[in-house]
Formats: structure tokens, C-alpha cells, sequence
């Protein structure tokens, strides 16, 4: 039965859970959130997830491996686990590839390191990695079926926010990102757009009158620079942030939650934790 399998870690605990559903994320979390066993030892939050085709047999397969450091001794839990999160983890990143779903495309397009770069820039700046347990509010497509060669587009509700696109006239890749349009007020960078022969035009988005579109073509090796220039941060938290917690209070999915990779997420975690990993060694060296 397809689902997923987590682990979840809170503040309040020295243990971590690990479980398995096939209802969205959100709506697991909420659950054990509002568990009365789980709940006093909570905030739970999201650590890690895979999307797979058959979560009992997964999340049996992590409980067996773990079974000797299972918490018994709390009433009313079944699942706690005396375990370091990045054990579990570890673990959890063992499963056999065959049982993730939809990994043959994340793969595909993960094995060029800077789209995965990209991406986690995008997710690192906008703040969607603090969004893990709101998926499906928030979508990220890869490789949809759409006409123009895109590789991926992520939404936020019923608004396409970032989307890149493969021109094979001139080989590069045409990138387009939602901001809010402070970002007019950065001359230096609506120039660096226009160099990268893209533009700046009003998103017409009739929920959200402040959203202009920018564009610029460049290979994906130097696309994450964008995320560098004068006011792009503030003006994609100016907008995204806004739209996220709308989404987060009102508990809505996006008409695309359907289209939504789950895996490819999963893959931006660990992309996120290997990054910051390797950071702190070169940190410890220096």
C-alpha cells in the first residue's frame, strides 16, 4: 500500500518516532500533535520521509531493525524509539530505490548536482524547507508533461511561483521566478535580468497584485547567482512567506498536490543535510 514511512523528533523528547501512513504528511502530524500519548511529548516535527510503494513493509522493516531500542515504558505508545535521529535516518536512506515512488525521475534529474543546487537555494531562501509538513499545500512537479521542455515547477496554492524550462535553439535554460515587486526597487538587479536576457513583468495574479514575474536564461551551473543580487531575497520571502502562511492557516491543498513529488523533496533534505555536513567539516578544518 503505497504511503510513507518518518521520522519525527521534538524538543520535548529524547526519543524520536518512527511510523508509517497513507494520508498526507499534514494530516499524520496534525494527528499525533493532537494525540493525548504522543502530544506531551511534542511538538513533533517532520526529520525525515520516503514516499513509497508499500509503507508496512518499510515501516516493519525499520521497527525490526530498531526493536531492541523501542520505548516501552511510555503509556500509550508503540512506536518511540531510543535512537539518534541521524541512525535512523541512515537507515531509513537503505531502503531499496525500487520501493521509493516516482524515483526513476527525481533521479534523472537530480543527477546533474547543480539543478539540485538550484533548488536548494530556491527551497533554503523561500523558506520552504520550513514548510516540510504543509506538502501538497505547496507542490513541486518534476518533469511535467507540459509543452516547452520544463524540468520542474513548483507551486504555492493554485500559483506557479518558479518554473525553468530547456530552450534547444541556444542550449540554455530559461528560468522564471514569482517575487513581490519590491524587487523594483534593486536597479542593479533588474539590470543584471535584462543582461541575462530576461525581464520584469506583472505576474497578474488576481489574488496577489504585488507578484511580478522575473525571467533570465542562463545554465543551471550559474542560475543559483540570481539568489545572490540585491533584494531577491527579500522580495521572494515578501511574497512566498505570505502565501505559505495563508496556506498553513487555512489547512488547504493545491488542486496539484496529485503531480507532487515527494521524492524529489526527499532527495532536497538530503541534499540539505550533506551540504551542511560538509560545511561544518571544512567550519572544524579551517
Amino acid at each position: 500500500m503505497q504511503g510513507f514511512v518518518y521520522i519525527l523528533v521534538s524538543p520535548n523528547s529524547s526519543h524520536i518516532k518512527i511510523g508509517g501512513t497513507e494520508r498526507p504528511i499534514s494530516e499524520r502530524l496534525r494527528g499525533i500533535n493532537g494525540t493525548e500519548s504522543y502530544a506531551e511529548h511534542g511538538p513533533w516535527e517532520l526529520s525525515d520521509f520516503l514516499h513509497v510503494i508499500d509503507w508496512r513493509l518499510v515501516e516493519g522493516g525499520m521497527h525490526r531493525h530498531f526493536a531492541e531500542r523501542n520505548v516501552r515504558e511510555i503509556a500509550g505508545t508503540r512506536e518511540l524509539f531510543a535512537v539518534p535521529p541521524h541512525e535512523a535516518r541512515s537507515r531509513l536512506r537503505l531502503t531499496d530505490v525500487a520501493l521509493r515512488v516516482d524515483h526513476e525521475r527525481a533521479d534523472k534529474l537530480f543527477r546533474d548536482r547543480n539543478v539540485g543546487l538550484y533548488l536548494f537555494k530556491l527551497f533554503q531562501l523561500s523558506g520552504l524547507y520550513g514548510c516540510l509538513d504543509i506538502q501538497g499545500a505547496w507542490t513541486l512537479s518534476l518533469l511535467p508533461k507540459t509543452s516547452g521542455g520544463r524540468w520542474f515547477t513548483l507551486n504555492i496554492g493554485p500559483h506557479e511561483v518558479a518554473f525553468s524550462t530547456f530552450k534547444p535553439i541556444d542550449g540554455k535554460f530559461e528560468h522564471h521566478l514569482i517575487l513581490d515587486r519590491l524587487i523594483l526597487d534593486y536597479p542593479e538587479t533588474v539590470i543584471w535580468i535584462g543582461k541575462h536576457d530576461g525581464e520584469v513583468q506583472d505576474a497578474h495574479y488576481a489574488s496577489a497584485d504585488r507578484a511580478v514575474i522575473i525571467s533570465f536564461r542562463e545554465d543551471f551551473a550559474n542560475a543559483e547567482r540570481v539568489f545572490r543580487l540585491p533584494g531577491v531575497r527579500r522580495a521572494m520571502i515578501a511574497y512566498w512567506a505570505e502565501a505559505l502562511a495563508d496556506l498553513r492557516e487555512r489547512k488547504t491543498k493545491s488542486v496539484y498536490a496529485r503531480y507532487h513529488s515527494y521524492d524529489a523533496v526527499s532527495e532536497l533534505i538530503e541534499y540539505k543535510r550533506a551540504t551542511e555536513d560538509m560545511f561544518r567539516v571544512s567550519k572544524f578544518e579551517s
